[in-house]
């Protein structure tokens, strides 16, 4: 029997997280910028796509209560195991396709590649319901080139890969298992172009901040309005 997209997904990441972790990568690189966007006066966080933890521990020093969840129950498992000092944080393995939201539920939703295995179209109007007012969401996400600015970036991109690869890892190549595990997952990854982020951002977060980073990535940081929002009507599917 062929497996679906999800059990897919959940076999990579179990795989992966049983990898030697790297000390820097291109998400982590940027856990300084995602932790500015958090508010001081926090009361609980979800994140979707937890991984084994690293950014969760980062969220958890700063609120009282985080929401973790990944579809891995591997990666759950080594996120627990290492965050045992933290008791503020519950590690949940769900798909957040199939979770159930509470509306008005969380100051700050944050993933970090993550979404673009989702319908974002589908989750972004649970997302807006289950952020309080004056609730942020701050994602950041892999992302594909379109244009010449993206091309320029991405070779400014390239050498600095390199240098913090050497300074932080001490090694430029990761291990053969690292390689072919995270070359497997790719095989079935797809990502948003910078206009398409926009586009679909934009229709359903009036105000929304989508931004292109060095690494292959961009961010979206939106603050709900204090007064409520409806849903809006769902953005038609892509062709």
């Amino acid at each position: 029997m062929n497996e679906t997209p999800t059990q897919k997904i959940q076999k990579d990441f179990d795989r992966i997280a049983l990898l030697e972790p790297a000390q820097w990568d291109h998400n982590s690189h940027y856990h300084g910028f995602l932790l500015k966007q958090i508010p001081s006066a926090c009361e609980s966080i979800l994140e979707i796509g937890c991984g084994t933890g690293v950014f969760t521990r980062l969220l958890a020093e700063r609120c009282k209560r985080v929401v973790a969840i990944d579809l891995s129950p591997k990666m759950i498992e080594v996120a627990q195991r290492q965050s045992g000092d933290y008791t503020n944080i519950n590690f949940q393995v769900a798909d957040i396709l199939h979770w159930e939201f509470a509306v008005e539920q969380f100051d700050v939703i944050a993933s970090i590649a993550t979404v673009h295995h989702l319908p974002v179209e589908n989750l972004l109007p649970d997302l807006k319901g289950a952020l309080k007012p004056g609730g942020k969401l701050v994602i950041l996400d892999l992302l594909k080139s379109e244009s010449i600015q993206d091309t320029l970036s991405d070779l400014i991109a390239v050498p600095l890969n390199l240098i913090f690869k050497i300074l932080k890892n001490r090694r430029i190549k990761p291990s053969q298992e690292a390689v072919e595990a995270w070359r497997e997952h790719g095989r079935t990854d797809n990502y948003l172009t910078l206009s398409q982020a926009k586009q679909i951002y934009t229709h359903f977060l009036p105000g929304v901040n989508v931004r292109r980073h060095l690494f292959w990535r961009y961010s979206v940081v939106w603050e709900k309005s204090l007064h409520n929002m409806g849903r809006q009507d769902a953005y038609p599917t892509r062709v």
